[in-house]
């Protein structure tokens, strides 16, 4: 069991996913200090950063899979 919550806490997946969103925080606190915008803006903004982010990195850490068809 312990072996179990090392694995996954400690995983490289997942400390990956809380660092870069940890960067992704201090990068749009950032924006908000230095480049005032609207909220909304800032929204719109912090919403686009994660998206990207969070897609690249489920495409690093997701794999190929290879969808076999099912035959007919």
């Amino acid at each position: 069991m312990i072996d179990w919550i090392k694995r996954t806490f400690f995983g490289g997946v997942l400390l990956s996913f809380v660092g870069v969103h940890t960067l992704e925080d201090i990068m749009l606190l950032s924006i908000g200090r230095f480049l005032p915008v609207p909220t909304l803006a800032m929204y719109a903004i912090g919403l686009l950063v994660s998206w990207i982010v969070m897609a690249a990195l489920v495409k690093k850490f997701g794999g190929q899979h290879k969808h076999v068809p099912d035959p007919v």
